[in-house]
């Protein structure tokens, strides 16, 4: 298990790979090539989930520059969707902000504040304090009152304690990771195409894979 520190220095140093190949070359898809099976599988954790953070400048291209996170759910079997956990391990208000995305999922306005806290975090720099988190949620329509109401309610505190007892559980250390059936974890630097939007639908077909994948 890797020490805060050196988890950390492996979430700052995790890049995408830029080697590319055609997805038809991909399947099948192979352990320890396109995916790899945890030693520990976790087995309170979504189907498919996503590790990111709002400092990860791969996390925000995977999400809004390649739509990666869109293709992915377009193509999940029916029933299952994928789910995003912040890592709170990365950045000055790395648990901050997982308690600011605790309070977007239960407030149901991820799809309001993501993009913005990744501009505003990462182009604008500035986000530097809580009460900068919470002018982000005030320009979507969350008060101060309302954001610290939730941020301290027991729905959020257990989806904090969640997302940080699944980043333990799967050693992550790096973002953006992928993991599938609590047992699966996708390769990214695997995972290569001559597009943008080819590398999307490999990505989304190596994780509908796994999750089709007989134990």
């Amino acid at each position: 298990m890797f020490t805060q520190v050196n988890r950390y220095l492996s979430l700052c140093l995790f890049c995408v790979s830029a080697v590319f190949i055609s997805p038809a070359n991909a399947a099948p898809y192979k352990e320890n090539d396109q995916y790899f099976v945890q030693q520990k599988s976790a087995t309170t954790v979504p189907d498919v989930v996503e590790f990111f953070s709002f400092y990860c400048g791969p996390c925000f291209q995977f999400s809004h520059t390649y739509k990666v996170t869109d293709v992915i759910s377009e193509n999940l079997p029916s029933g299952t969707r994928l789910t995003k956990y912040h890592v709170g391990l990365m950045g000055p208000l790395g648990h901050e902000l997982t308690e600011a995305w605790s309070v977007a999922m239960v407030l149901g306005i991820e799809h309001k504040v993501e993009k913005l806290l990744f501009e505003k975090i990462q182009q604008e720099r500035s986000v530097n304090s809580v009460a900068d988190i919470m002018k982000v949620f005030s320009s979507v329509g969350v008060e101060a009152g309302q954001y610290e109401n939730t941020r301290r309610s027991l729905p959020v505190q257990a989806l904090v304690k969640k997302q940080d007892d699944a980043v333990e559980t799967l050693n992550v250390t790096s973002t953006p990771s992928f993991y599938v059936s609590g047992k699966y974890r996708v390769n990214n630097a695997a995972i290569t195409s001559t597009s943008a939007d080819d590398y999307a639908k490999e990505f989304a077909g190596i994780i509908r894979f796994l999750l089709e994948k007989q134990p």
